[in-house]
């Protein structure tokens, strides 16, 4: 009512130089910095010192900046699950659970098969049960939809409690997982012939990023240039047409929840071989989550997804340097990961909207 009696409108926005767009998400990013640091000063922190120190604890020598690499490694696959399934405008929340699911087939899968298979075959097998893991609980978000029409939102949510609380289950009974020696609820640690092998010497990551980044390549290229890629980006665009154009909806659902949950699951199988090496509770730091963000910033584009998981994995890294140097509690960076997709989401609506004077009649 107010633009009305202003005489002004609110209207579409077809074409934006790509340097405003640039322009406009640097802009939002240094404005949800400048809104953390003063969350910051409010907890009694020196906004300038706290990032200082996460920049220093992401890149301030070569380890350092190879273990932000392999934090940003999970966020790279949980990233790629979510632009799968949200291009088909599939609201799949289930990337958390599907990480645990694809870690606890990978470590069953290995305690079955590590006596009787060499490093090679035994490394092939822990990552494709990581994929198929979360591939199957996706599966079953997916066909939950098409048979009964469940919301993929509620089935997704509510299965990554039920699968976080599965695992807890394994891990509080010597009977099951829970090491011999150990009272903590974590696994005995894995024999080193199934780690992952280490890209570089004297530091922790591991042959997962690779892989992350090979998947990151291989789902551009199938989203840009394969019929499913096609009919994935028609149902986002217009279900009904899609479905009249006689597309199996349905298995198009299915197919992608496999899929997304796959992707989620290979971070799940990552961190169990390439990090922790045991199967724990915190296997995953909120990486299903944070991966949500990471696609949404990355306005979904695949290749996009590394750049800023990496940039993420700078904050995750770089948030442990902080708390020690400074004493401000890590827990700051769920605050700058709100606000920079905040701060992401108001620059696409500025990219696509202005405001204009309505013309006078006559």
């Amino acid at each position: 009512m107010m633009l009305k009696a202003l005489r002004l409108e609110i209207v579409k926005v077809r074409d934006v130089h790509w340097g405003i767009q640039v322009i406009l998400v640097i802009l939002g990013i240094l404005a949800a910095f400048f809104v953390s640091g003063w969350f910051i000063a409010l907890s009694g922190g020196n906004p300038a010192e706290a990032f200082a120190a996460i920049f220093r604890g992401a890149f301030g020598e070569p380890r350092k900046v190879y273990d932000t690499l392999m934090r940003a490694t999970p966020l790279i696959f949980t990233g790629l699950a979510t632009v799968i399934a949200f291009r088909a405008k599939i609201w799949s929340i289930g990337q958390e659970g599907q990480l645990y699911a694809g870690a606890m087939l990978a470590y069953t899968l290995y305690r079955i098969f590590q006596p009787m298979l060499d490093r090679p075959l035994l490394l092939l097998v822990v990552v494709l049960g990581g994929f198929l893991g979360g591939g199957l609980l996706g599966l079953l978000a997916g066909w939950l939809k098409a048979r009964f029409n469940v919301d993929i939102i509620i089935s997704t949510v509510l299965l990554n409690y039920i699968v976080t609380t599965m695992l807890l289950f394994l891990l509080y009974d010597h009977k099951y997982w829970m090491g011999a020696e150990t009272y903590y609820p974590r696994t005995d640690t894995i024999t080193k012939d199934a780690w992952f092998p280490i890209i570089f010497e004297d530091a922790r990551l591991h042959m997962g990023f690779l892989i992350a980044v090979g998947f990151a390549i291989t789902v551009y290229w199938v989203l840009k240039r394969t019929p499913y890629g096609y009919d994935l980006r028609a149902m986002g665009s217009n279900p009904v047409a899609t479905m009249f154009k006689g597309i199996d909806v349905n298995k198009l659902i299915m197919v992608t929840m496999f899929i997304s949950g796959g992707l989620a699951g290979m971070a799940g199988s990552g961190e169990v071989f390439g990090v922790h090496h045991n199967v724990n509770m915190a296997v995953s730091a909120g990486y299903g989550y944070t991966g949500i963000i990471v696609a949404m910033v990355s306005e979904l584009n695949p290749l996009v997804v590394i750049l800023v998981s990496i940039f993420f994995g700078a904050i995750i890294n770089g948030s442990v340097v902080m708390a020690t140097q400074t004493g401000i509690h890590t827990s700051i960076i769920f605050v700058i990961q709100a606000f920079v997709l905040l701060a992401i989401l108001i620059s696409r609506a500025l990219m696509s909207y202005r405001i204009r004077r309505v013309p006078h009649a006559g």
